[in-house]
């Protein structure tokens, strides 16, 4: 007896259009997703038309071709928040203790699409005038809690957070791709990477990741001060204590992403499935 491929609902199909736009393949043509995904052109052009006029999808008059609109980056920056925001919560008594016992300024990096952003800052007794404000969005390439991250994604998606000329902001900043890959291979290997005076003349930074319940970096701890006190070097000794935070949030951080995804599936096994197949809600 054969068994019956299992249809596919339109909000499925839906939502694996939506996810084959990548950093490598942010503009696809109706004939490519139907290629790739194995749906009928007729579905994919009609269900790329009303992706666009909700605002998910966007298109290129020149190319014919679709990218992401502008109510996917809303829906992205409600997600960060709400998971920056969760992290963080967990975060702050570990940088809080972590700065107490380095005595220099830590940090939690939050990584946003080709950026890292600034999402709290322990402030030592050494404070720094030139060092890094909560909000800010440092690029992938020179930061040492975004090179933490960076090192341990696959080669493939780094090279689309590295898609956009590396920018220069001291005479130390790396800029050249070789460079930059074996510094991330070497940051790999250790658990660590660093920011030698690449930001800011005189201020060196340490940054180590965070996991989530996937094992894929989606932060990272930061220990910055000036380049005579914060030493770039894998035998300094606020490295493991700064290894041993990272590991302690992430720890953290898994449990707490895997309750909330054991919630979500026994909320879901306790609707009425007719009903919520049918696209109807109970009162």
């Amino acid at each position: 007896m054969k068994h019956k491929t299992p249809k596919i609902s339109s909000i499925e199909k839906a939502l694996d259009i939506l996810m084959a736009f990548t950093h490598h393949n942010h503009e696809r043509g109706t004939a490519e997703l139907s290629q790739k995904l194995g749906f009928p052109p007729a579905t994919v052009n009609r269900i790329l038309q009303i992706l666009s006029q909700k605002g998910l999808l966007q298109q290129n008059e020149r190319t014919r071709k679709f990218s992401l609109g502008s109510a996917t980056f809303q829906l992205g920056k409600t997600i960060f928040q709400s998971l920056s925001g969760n992290l963080l919560n967990m975060a702050m008594p570990h940088l809080v203790d972590l700065c107490e016992k380095v005595g220099e300024t830590v940090v939690l990096e939050v990584l946003s699409g080709k950026y890292s952003v600034v999402t709290y800052i322990a402030q030592s007794r050494h404070a720094l005038s030139i060092g890094p404000r909560i909000g800010d969005r440092v690029p992938v390439h020179a930061a040492a809690g975004a090179k933490a991250m960076l090192a341990f994604f696959q080669q493939e998606e780094i090279a689309g957070f590295l898609d956009t000329k590396m920018r220069s902001f001291t005479p130390k900043t790396i800029t050249d791709l070789g460079t930059l890959r074996r510094e991330l291979e070497k940051a790999r290997k250790e658990g660590v990477a660093f920011c030698q005076e690449e930001m800011a003349l005189g201020v060196n930074a340490i940054g180590a990741p965070i996991f989530d319940h996937e094992n894929k970096p989606v932060a990272a701890v930061v220990i910055a001060g000036l380049a005579s006190r914060v030493k770039c070097d894998v035998g300094s000794p606020m490295i493991t204590p700064l290894k041993k935070t990272a590991s302690d949030i992430s720890a953290q951080f898994f449990h707490q992403t895997s309750m909330d995804i054991q919630d979500q599936i026994l909320k879901s096994e306790n609707k009425p499935t007719g009903d919520f197949l049918n696209g109807k809600a109970r009162a």
